[in-house]
């Protein structure tokens, strides 16, 4: 035993040695794991027990692992990456590096103990020789749902087996949320990029041109000089527009381009405009009204009539369609404002770029509170009260979006119940993982009644204007 534990520990720490150096404390006082009950199995192999749970074959624990990677063999051809939520002693992912010795291999613990345990009793040699081996250890779920999203979701192979994550099932059971999340987002993608695709191939076309002729958004990074006031459509922003004017003196303000039409209304011009969305109904929320003193942000696949916007100027950013380099060679050197599914989540990156500190949202509800679906005066709601018939009035033509999308329930910063769906849950889930990632930004919300989101401290405009 003290053999494998000496070559394992000294093959580790020569394969990750800042790593090693992080867990030394753990290192000079392991021992032999008291956590499981280490049995011989029936072909002479080492196995155990956890808590009455047998981790591997108590016959013979090595066919079972290879038994479980052929289950899965054909997925693993043209997979990017394998994902081990949990492991054992390690028999499977040991299996699995007899067979690809090269897959980016992801290890998946979060207890350091269960992992050195592992390295005690276990000969870890093939695994420490695969070039590609990633231990995810005592990794946050956001963290781990982060590194697996950048081999792609549906391009991994997950091997998820219940015995070695009981130990740690509250953990496990909220990384496998986060992968469901992001496999229903990719698949979305998906579907989307399928459904328009031609119609952004003949936007890039048209755009592409003045695009290139445009100054990149990168061009405001790290100038904030003053807290940032972002503007989304949810319900929540009409209690903040008749306060808009006050705001502009002391915050930059970004506004989504939902909610331009709400700004101008107050008789506020933001000083930036946020529209990266290709669909048409996009620009329909910015037609037929003008900002001269804002700059706008938009990307190459937008409707054309976008970059015929009046307003100061126009700054472009990295465009996120797959077919945008086709037609400009610099689709993705204008400065990335990633994709979190709501342009929203592309403005919140822009107030990042630019160094803010302190960002108060309005508008971000997600959610339906008491009822409501949009801001006085949006798009949406103008449209329905234009189509209003005395059989078909407004409020039911808002139904579907009340009740539709899979629609369930959340908590309010207040912890109350509050209507929302899948979708806008999906987008809340985006920024409290964005939110994870920024330990010096302080996020602050004027909707209390909007859906909570870990991170997002609410406040009161009075506040604010205090400063």
């Amino acid at each position: 035993m003290n053999s494998t534990w000496n070559n394992n520990l000294d093959s580790f720490k020569n394969r990750f040695p800042q790593l090693a150096e992080l867990i030394k404390p753990e290192l000079r006082v392991f021992s032999q794991p008291d956590f499981w009950n280490v049995i011989q199995a029936k072909d002479g192999a080492i196995t155990a027990e956890e808590n009455g749970l047998r981790l591997h074959s108590t016959y013979n624990p090595e066919r079972e692992a290879q038994n479980a990677i052929n289950s899965k063999i054909k997925e693993l051809e043209n997979a990017k990456a394998a994902v081990f939520l949990g492991f054992g002693l390690g028999y499977s992912p040991l299996a699995l590096c007899t067979i690809k010795k090269d897959i980016p291999l992801i290890l998946v613990e979060p207890d350091i103990n269960h992992f050195l345990g592992s390295l005690y009793l276990l000969d870890w040699t093939l695994i420490f020789k695969n070039p590609n081996l990633i231990l995810a250890l005592n990794c946050t779920p956001e963290q781990t749902s982060i590194l697996i999203n950048q081999y792609g979701i549906n391009d991994s192979v997950f091997f998820a087996n219940p015995n070695h994550m009981a130990h740690a099932k509250p953990y496990f059971d909220v990384i496998q949320t986060l992968i469901e999340r992001n496999r229903q987002k990719e698949n979305i993608n998906q579907a989307t990029l399928k459904k328009f695709g031609p119609l952004w191939t003949r936007n890039c076309k048209k755009n592409a041109t003045i695009y290139s002729s445009l100054t990149a958004v990168t061009e405001y990074k790290n100038t904030a000089d003053k807290p940032f006031l972002l503007l989304a459509a949810g319900p929540s922003l009409e209690n903040v527009l008749p306060h808009l004017n006050e705001l502009k003196q002391k915050t930059t303000i970004v506004c989504v381009d939902t909610s331009l039409r709400a700004c101008i209304r107050a008789g506020v011009e933001p000083d930036f405009i946020v529209l990266t969305d290709p669909q048409f109904w996009a620009y329909k929320h910015i037609a037929g009204i003008k900002s001269p003193s804002s700059v706008l942000i938009t990307e190459l696949a937008v409707v054309p009539s976008v970059f015929r916007f009046e307003c100061k100027k126009i700054v472009v950013c990295n465009s996120q369609v797959p077919m945008a380099k086709d037609f400009c060679s610099d689709a993705d050197k204008k400065g990335d404002l990633g994709a979190g599914g709501s342009v929203a989540s592309s403005a919140f990156n822009f107030c990042i770029l630019c160094g803010a500190k302190e960002i108060y949202v309005a508008g971000l509800d997600l959610a339906f509170p008491h009822k409501q679906t949009h801001i006085k005066g949006s798009t949406f709601e103008e449209a329905c009260h234009s189509a209003s018939s005395k059989i078909n009035p407004a409020q039911t033509q808002g139904l579907p979006l009340l009740f539709g999308g899979n629609a369930c329930l959340s908590k309010d910063y207040n912890n109350n119940d509050v209507v929302t769906d899948q979708r806008m849950k999906m987008f809340a889930w985006w920024f409290e993982n964005r939110i994870t990632e920024l330990s010096d930004v302080k996020v602050y919300t004027f909707g209390p009644n909007g859906q909570k989101i870990p991170g997002i401290t609410p406040a009161k405009v009075s506040d604010l204007l205090s400063k």
